[in-house]
């Protein structure tokens, strides 16, 4: 009896995994990033990105499809994703960029990131500018 409860909680556990990359998929949205920015404390090189939301998680995928981060994100409702979405960064001085915000297109709401230990410590020091970048299409 214990190896048939253990054997359900283990295919339930699976099916749970599996069905989070599927979900994570669905309303992503690729955008070409021409500068460096950084997303949670890590920075990541200008290139082609798909950003996508998981319920209060914010997921970054490579333009290889690999997941590269996930950080926390709020709900937010100011603001509108239009037609194809679009990334907001909030940039200081010396070109440090952290998205900010993302909107992808047929989702009611945004999601806002969670200021990292590093845009804490920019914007402590310099004024803040936000660039919206929109989406180009959403990935396969």
């Amino acid at each position: 009896m214990k190896k048939l409860r253990l054997l359900f909680a283990a295919l339930g556990l699976l099916a749970g995994i599996a069905v989070i990359p599927a979900y994570a998929q669905k309303g992503a949205m690729k955008i070409n990033v021409p500068f460096n920015f950084a997303m949670g404390d890590k920075t990541y090189p200008a290139g082609e990105y798909a950003f996508s939301s998981l319920k209060d998680s914010v997921i970054l995928q490579n333009s290889g499809g690999a997941r590269i981060a996930m950080v926390l994100a709020n709900h937010t409702a100011a603001g509108s994703a239009g037609k194809i979405g679009k990334v907001i960064f909030a940039c200081y001085a010396e070109e440090q960029c952290f998205v900010s915000q993302i909107w992808i297109s047929g989702q009611d709401d945004g999601r806002e990131l969670f200021r990292s230990r590093m845009e804490t410590r920019a914007a402590a020091k310099q004024v803040e500018r936000s660039i919206a970048l929109l989406g180009t299409s959403s990935p396969q």
